[in-house]
């Protein structure tokens, strides 16, 4: 009982921040599959105050295709995207970096955060890797990269609940 009175405060006073995967599923393109996500980023007071003092922050997210199995099947495909969102003071614009390096510049920390939601150069996937009649799980994560904070701010990232931007896996079964 002791603990909950001392734990209560810290529960009801935190931020609603997180990452959560709100849609992911496999498609069919004019040359194989392609996974397409939809990932809603919720940032906590402390990320935002760290992001308009030109911190830049990341997030790896994971792509890969199953095949269900007793505790954990093959994992058939695998790709991860990192994608970096930094504001620059100057600019006063919010800058998104993609897996390849390209750079986008947004005018609203909601637009840049848009713009990540959609994960951009998704790898078409060849249409050989699935079986027709078997089952297969479509996994996807976005995984806040505390690595990628300055030195002196990792510890509290790992330890401040304020810093667990990541989501939980999304599993989609797929019946080819």
């Amino acid at each position: 009982m002791l603990l909950w009175l001392v734990l209560l405060p810290a529960i009801s006073c935190a931020d609603p921040s997180s990452t959560e995967i709100r849609h992911a599923e496999l498609i069919d393109h004019h040359d194989g599959y392609q996974i397409e996500t939809e990932i809603d980023y919720q940032l906590s007071a402390t990320a935002k105050e760290a992001l308009d003092k030109g911190i830049p922050l990341a997030w790896d997210v994971y792509l890969e295709i199953r095949r269900p199995g007793f505790l954990w099947g093959p994992t058939l495909y695998k790709d991860k995207l990192r994608y970096t969102l930094q504001y620059h003071a100057l600019l006063k614009q919010y800058a998104v970096k993609d897996p390849r390096g390209n750079s986008e510049m947004f005018l609203t920390l909601t637009a840049a955060l848009n713009f990540m939601s959609l994960p951009h150069p998704i790898r078409v996937i060849d249409y050989q890797l699935l079986e027709s009649g078997k089952r297969y799980q479509l996994a996807v994560r976005s995984k806040f990269n505390r690595e990628q904070l300055p030195v002196p701010l990792r510890p509290f990232a790992y330890l401040d609940s304020r810093w667990f931007l990541s989501s939980s896996w999304f599993l989609w079964p797929i019946q080819k």
